[in-house]
């Protein structure tokens, strides 16, 4: 009995402690103005905020988006687009240079060619002459001799004094002809370097433009890829910041944002180190020829210093006399 009234006094002793602290409970959350309802006020005011610069963050990283673009675009075809453009002109500029080198020093070796045609006509016109003037010339004499009855020595002195005469002029025009074709010749020796260091002068600036051209869009494509690695990097940041403010981003944006921001540092590292091989002189250029030298066609025999005139003897066996009709 002890032992049983001990436990039912125990047991109502706990049924009116879980009773009074019932009310005192029920008390506290029933009234509106109570510490939890402005706790839950607070929270869900921070919720609300932290909802709201989260969608802020993803507006932002929406608004790189565009940056991004703009840059993917311009690395595909804009710097494309106008290093094609620059290389056609250069393309174009050279061609024309070429064109005018090439006709100009042309036209220049044709005037050689025909001073050169010019000048062997000349000279074959003065050798006909000199051979028209040796046989005037020894007509002349051999009808002077007879008329005063000189002999065969006298005769053969003025035949040979003509054939000398003749050679003298043969020799000094065949020395102006060869003259003249040795200056031509230098001419168009100079003619066809002067031509060769203009083309290979072209082709050098040219290629000193190409160069040029491929440096500044190796440039912008480097200064363009670092550019898009830093707005992918900030948007990747972005969606992380949305992330804990409990504002879940599009589906694979983030790691879209992390693989672009990767990508375009490789590719800043990978445009920055290309550089254009200039082209070599075509092998045209080093042998161009406006035109070829000129062989001269004419021998130069100097008869006249294999000719000797020596002290006549008396001839033997008769007397010359003069003849009077």
């Amino acid at each position: 009995m002890a032992d049983g009234t001990i436990y039912t006094r125990s047991r109502t002793a706990t049924q009116s402690a879980s009773k009074a602290q019932s009310r005192t409970s029920g008390k506290k959350t029933s009234g509106g103005d109570g510490p939890s309802g402005a706790e839950q006020r607070a929270n869900a005011r921070a919720d609300a905020e932290r909802a709201k610069a989260g969608k802020r963050y993803l507006q932002q990283a929406s608004n790189l988006e565009i940056q991004a673009r703009a840059l993917t675009n311009a690395l595909k075809y804009s710097f494309g687009r106008q290093r094609n453009q620059n290389l056609t002109d250069i393309s174009m500029r050279l061609t024309e240079q070429i064109n005018l080198l090439k006709s100009t020093s042309t036209a220049r070796g044709q005037q050689f060619i025909g001073t050169a045609k010019d000048t062997e006509k000349a000279a074959s016109d003065t050798e006909t002459m000199s051979r028209s003037t040796m046989l005037r010339e020894r007509q002349n004499a051999m009808d002077g001799i007879l008329q005063q009855g000189a002999g065969e020595t006298d005769a053969m002195r003025a035949m040979l004094m003509s054939a000398r005469n003749w050679q003298a002029n043969v020799t000094e025009g065949s020395r102006s002809y060869f003259d003249t074709m040795r200056s031509i010749n230098s001419s168009i020796t100079d003619l066809n370097a002067d031509t060769q260091t203009a083309l290979a002068n072209a082709h050098r600036d040219a290629e000193n433009q190409r160069e040029a051209t491929w440096q500044d869009y190796y440039n912008k494509r480097t200064e363009a890829s670092t550019q898009l690695g830093n707005v992918r990097g900030q948007q990747a940041d972005y969606y992380a910041m949305a992330k804990e403010m409990g504002v879940k981003p599009p589906k694979r944006a983030e790691s879209r944002a992390i693989g672009g921001m990767k990508q375009g540092y490789n590719g800043a590292t990978s445009e920055a180190g290309k550089s254009y091989v200039q082209q070599a002189l075509p092998a045209w250029m080093k042998t161009y020829k406006a035109a070829s030298e000129q062989t001269a066609r004419r021998s130069n025999t100097d008869l006249a210093a294999a000719v000797t005139i020596d002290k006549a003897e008396k001839a033997e066996g008769a007397s010359l006399r003069r003849w009077e009709g």
